[in-house]
Formats: structure tokens, sequence, C-alpha cells
């Protein structure tokens, strides 16, 4: 148990470090680890390509959504890619009954060479980021453990190198072992470094008896000359293309032409040795049937290839990375040795400031119509918003339970969707459940259901719960703060248990769901006030999603109104827009309904407006209706002066204002909430309102 660290797991216990959500990154070691005070670490290329892209090259923004992830998981595990990278250090201090395979001393210089997904770490501070090897410089420290591997870290090779190739150890080693003498093999790479080990540990493989041709996305490598290029890779490619990768057909043909003219001929064997959108097609096209296609990495759109290769009827050997092996390192390094002159070269070219690797990560990240982009039904434009769905999508492949916090009108139910619609289980039912509109009184029978005549009035066939009505799928509790104490026990024996008993029944009743909560108030503040039991909430809380207010991501509102326009102009048949005065009032409203009140906004603006074009004044009596909805009275004239009786312009103030949350609100304990009022003071106020 402790040789791998499962005793550092926090949630979900009974998890490994790899798989656990979350690990115990605490200072003070066991008799049987070692800490490791860290000063860099190399991030898988998947990991942070993703995390530069989505913080589009800020520094800051980068620096923040890394300290973010190791504070939230105890370890350096992006949730987006599922991946981590390596790290260095020097060695703090060691366990009394530490026996690890390396025999370590305090002091001594060493590269963990395991994934950091599965070691808990914790980062004090990020110094720099080197954006072309992909790491940055840290202080802080990891715990190892006895089963981690690790290095003593080599004083006669560029340590930036060293780290990128012990990161790629693995992969180096199978590559090797994939190739034959005689062969044409393509290597395709984002960047020139990956190139370089792929085609160098071939060459050498082999003894020189193979062709290698080598494609490098032109945009990975802007900014360097192909003289350069040329020199770095010379001896190792016998050929290589600066290409447009991404525009893969066009790509294909013309390596197509060049390497094979007419002949029907193609590449023995095809290695893809980094996360580059567009290889998948040309690598299929361009090996042989019966060929092998290696990729380094499970990032590079694995699933893809084995489509596409089945779609145009071609049957080749697919590879995904490699499994750790002793010796692995060792080799390695003799290759770094053989490469030290070049290492130096693409060390000059990396550290002269430019960023050479600007590539996107998936298809999503091309799909942007002026900074809109679309995910299932989600529109946004925002970074803070692409954050937060970038962390949707990874949970939703986490069979774990979640809460979804967001004020009243975010789109809690939008996350839900998208969860399921991601989630192992989207085949089979979501059930929704708001659980402020469940009668305490039936409220038992609602989630477990009953037995045929368990009570009077009870159906004579019985009843199917909400579990049951979920199993093998989604039961997603909306308000679950609402829910009685009493029926919180309840519910948290059946997440515990997977069974409970029908109303009336002596049979238990087993069942697989996975539970989804959103509240619009902090279900910890609830725990703290007593109203909320504080075991339910660490059952449910394995993972947290907060959707933040429409106001603190302006970016998102002209979007969304856009698109809520768009469908209005559909249903209605019309060719209405907003102008830009428009845009800026709706940017410039806090939208305290979120994104339920700008829609409504919007088909309020769309009716009453009869022009094509709606600017700013369209948009501010919308708005204007959100909050007053005409409260005051008409005026009456008296004595030639403007009188306003104020106890019936208050009233009808009032009236307004309760009229507009009913509206908006599906119950009267919601609209209550919302008011600050009681919801037997709510009732009396919409008999004495006739509402």
């Amino acid at each position: 148990m402790y040789r791998f660290g499962y005793n550092r797991v926090v949630e979900p216990q009974g998890f490994i470090p790899i798989s656990s959500w979350k690990l115990d990154n605490s200072k003070a070691i066991g008799s049987r680890e070692v800490r490791l005070s860290i000063s860099m670490i190399k991030l898988e290329e998947g990991s942070f390509r993703q995390l530069y892209n989505m913080c589009g090259y800020d520094e800051a923004r980068i620096k923040n959504r890394i300290m973010d992830i190791v504070k939230k998981r105890g370890k350096l595990h992006n949730p987006t890619t599922d991946s981590g990278g390596i790290c260095y250090g020097k060695v703090d201090e060691i366990g009394a009954q530490y026996q690890g395979k390396e025999a370590l001393s305090v002091g001594d210089e060493v590269i963990c060479i395991t994934s950091l997904t599965a070691i808990p770490i914790h980062i004090e501070n990020i110094k720099a980021i080197h954006f072309n090897y992909g790491q940055i410089e840290v202080e802080g420290y990891a715990i190892l453990f006895e089963s981690t591997p690790v290095i003593k870290a080599p004083l006669d090779v560029n340590l930036n190198c060293a780290m990128y190739a012990f990161d790629e150890s693995g992969a180096l080693a199978k590559a090797r072992a994939v190739v034959q003498p005689g062969q044409r093999i393509l290597v395709m790479g984002s960047e020139m470094l990956s190139v370089l080990f792929y085609s160098a540990a071939i060459k050498h493989a082999v003894a020189g008896d193979c062709r290698i041709v080598a494609v490098l996305d032109k945009v990975g490598v802007s900014g360097v000359d192909q003289s350069e290029i040329d020199s770095l890779l010379g001896g190792y490619v016998d050929a290589f293309y600066l290409t447009d990768v991404v525009g893969a057909m066009s790509a294909y043909k013309q390596i197509r032409q060049d390497e094979f003219g007419n002949c029907q001929d193609n590449f023995d064997t095809s290695i893809i040795c980094g996360n580059l959108l567009g290889a998948e097609v040309i690598s299929v096209l361009l090996t042989k049937d019966k060929g092998t296609l290696f990729f380094t990495s499970l990032i590079n759109n694995y699933n893809l290839i084995l489509l596409f290769a089945e779609s145009v009827g071609k049957s080749v050997n697919v590879i995904a990375l490699e499994e750790y092996r002793e010796g692995f390192p060792s080799v390695t390094l003799a290759l770094m040795r053989i490469l030290n002159d070049k290492l130096s070269e693409v060390d000059r070219i990396y550290n002269n400031d430019r960023i050479l690797n600007k590539l996107p990560t998936t298809t999503r990240d091309l799909i942007n119509n002026d900074g809109v982009t679309k995910l299932g039904d989600y529109i946004f434009a925002s970074p803070k918003t692409g954050e937060m769905l970038a962390e949707v999508i990874n949970i939703a492949s986490y069979d774990c339970s979640v809460i979804i916090h967001g004020e009243t009108g975010v789109g809690k139910e939008k996350i839900l969707e998208l969860i399921h619609q991601n989630s192992k289980r989207r085949t089979n039912a979501c059930v929704r459940i708001n659980c402020a509109t469940i009668q305490e009184s039936l409220a038992e029978s609602e989630f477990f259901g009953y037995e045929a005549g368990s009570f009077t009035g009870a159906s004579s066939s019985g009843k199917r719960g909400y579990f049951e009505l979920a199993n093998h799928g989604i039961l997603f509790l909306d308000e679950v703060g609402e829910l009685s104490l009493p029926l919180q026990t309840k519910l948290l024996r059946v997440i515990q248990d997977n069974q409970f008993y029908r109303v009336g029944g002596q049979t238990p009743i087993k069942v697989n769901v996975r539970v989804v909560c959103a509240s619009n108030i902090s279900l910890r503040e609830l725990v703290k006030q007593g109203k909320f039991r504080e075991d339910l909430y660490y059952r449910l809380n394995i993972c947290e999603i907060n959707i933040a207010p429409l106001r603190e991501r302006k970016a998102d509102i002209t979007c969304l109104a856009d698109h809520f326009l768009s469908k209005y102009n559909e249903q209605y048949m019309q060719h209405k827009r907003f102008n830009r005065e428009a845009h800026f009032e709706m940017v410039s409203y806090s939208w305290p309904g979120n994104v339920r009140e700008l829609e409504n906004t919007v088909h309020r603006a769309f009716i009453a407006n009869k022009a094509d074009v709606m600017g700013g004044e369209a948009v501010r009596r919308a708005i204007s209706r959100n909050l007053y909805a005409d409260a005051l009275p008409e005026k009456p004239q008296s004595a030639g002066h403007d009188v306003i009786n104020l106890s019936e312009a208050m009233a009808q103030h009032e009236r307004a204002i309760i009229e507009e949350v009913l509206k908006r609100e599906v119950t009267t304990r919601e609209a209550a909430k919302i008011l600050g009022i009681s919801q037997s003071q709510l009732m009396r106020k919409k008999t004495k309102y006739n509402l």
C-alpha cells in the first residue's frame, strides 16, 4: 500500500493515486517516502499545449491555472487532457525505511520519470515558463514512493533536453523496436526536438539501413530558417517537408507525389511523435496496408485514427504509447550523449525568445467565429467559460458524484447535459428532479418508490421511485439544499450502499446511479449552519463545478444575445439584429438573473420593436421592464401639479416585483427565497394582489 502511495489518496477513497481526484500533498513524509525539492517540471506536450491555447499564451494565466490544478488536486493532473509530466529536483529528506530501486542520498539531483498524475506535489511559486520546451521553473516539493522510478540527473547533457527526452523514454525505446532494416519510415512531429530524437533513435536501431521522411508543421516551426532545420536533422532524416498539416489532404498529396509518384507503394511505418492535428489523416493515407502506425502519446486522436483507417478500408497495426520498463532511461541517456552537439544547437534555437510551437490542440480550437465557440448547445466567448467547460468535459468521464454551483439562471442544466452526453452513461436515462418542489410528506415515496397497497391511495401496482428510474444512468438533484435532514440521511445511505427499500417493501433493491447535484446556495455554508449533513456533502462533493455569473464573464453576453436573437428570428421568420449601442447596453448591465434573464430580455425586445435594427434604447426599455415591470402608477393631475400616492406606488411596485419573480421561478418556495421572505408571506401577498 505504501510502496505506490495508496495512503496518500484523499478522494475518492479506494482509488489508486493516478486515478484519484485528490492526493494528500502535505510536506511531512512517511517512513517509506522521499521528499524532493523540485525546481523544474516538464509538462506532457498535450497538457501544456491545451493550457497555453486556453490561456492565450498569457504567462500569468497559465501560471494561475497550473497553481489552481495543484491546489485542488494535490498533484499536477490536468483534468482536460488527463495527463501531467515529470519533474527534476534535489532529494530533501528520505524516510527511515525507504527502499527504492535507486539508492538515494540527501542532496542527490534526480529526475522523477513517473507521471506527476501519480505523486503528490506542492508548488509554492512558478518562476518562469519555457514555452518551446514545455517546461516550467518552480519552487516546491514532490513526494516520491518506493515504486516511483527515478534517475540521477546526468551532468554532461543539457538539462532541458534531458527532461524532454526522459519524458519520451518509453516511446523512444518502442520506436526503435517497431522498425526493421530496409523500411521506409514517416516521422511526423510538431517541433524539431521530437523529430530529431525519434529519427536518431530509429537510425541507430537499424544501423542507418532505412529511409526516414520527416514532416513538420510549418506553423510549429515558424521563425526558424529552413537551413537551420536542415542542419539540425541532417544525417538522420533523408527528406523533410514543412507543410500545413491541419490542411491534411493538401499535405498528403504533396508528400505522396514527391515520394512515390505514380507508384502505389507507401511507408512501412509511420510514427506520430506530437499532438499534431491533421496527422491522423496523413499517416493513415501514407502508410501501406498491413503497415504500422505508432503513436507516442494517447492524446493524438488515437480513436480517430482507428475510425478513419476503417472508413478507407485499410488494415493497419496501430500502437499507442509504451509502458515503463527498466533500462529505458539508460537507452535514452546514451542517445542524448550521441546527439550532444545537435542538442546544443536546439537549445540555442529554443532560447532565442521565439515561441515556435503555436498549434491548436483539438478541432474545437479551430471552429471559432470571431472568438465565439460552440460546445454542444453551449455558446461562449469568455476564456473563463472555456476553462470551466474543459473541466466539465473531463469530469464527465469520471463516474463520480458532482456538485454544480451557480446562481439562478446561469445554466446549471446545460452543464448537466454536457456531463450526461460525455459520460459512460450517455445511452441511459438522466432523471431530473427539482428538490424544492417535492412535498415533504411524499418525498420518501418519490425517491424510493412504494409497494402496492403500502398506504392509503397507493397505486395497486406500486411505483418506481427516482433512483429506480435512473438506474444505470444519472440522477440530477436540483436545489439539493432544500432536502430535509431526515431525507438527507436516507439519501446518504443509498449513495453509500447502492441499495434501498421501497416504502412498504422488505426486499432491498440494488441500483447503480451517478448522482449530480446543483445548488444556487453554497452547500458548505449550509453545512456550517447545520442545514446540510456534512457526511452527505463530502460524499457528493467528489468533483465540484462552479459556474460564474454572467456579470463575471461579460465576453459571453453579446454572443449569447446574438444566439437568442437568431433563435427568435427563425421562430418568427424575421431578420432583426442588434447594433453596437445595444451590445454596449447589454454588457453594461449586471444581469442578476443571468442567462435566463438575458434570453427573456432579448425575447421582450424582439417583440416590442418593429424595426429590424434594435439599438440601445430598445435594450434599455426591455431591461427596465425586468427591473420594474411598469411599477409606477399613472400620475393623476391635482391643481396643476403631479401627485403620486406613495403607498399606492409602493404597493404596485411590490406587486410588479412579485409577479416578475413568480414568472421566472418554478415554485413559490424558490420565489420566496429570491424575495427574501417566507413561503407563507409570499402566499399571503399573492392573495392580496390577486396573483
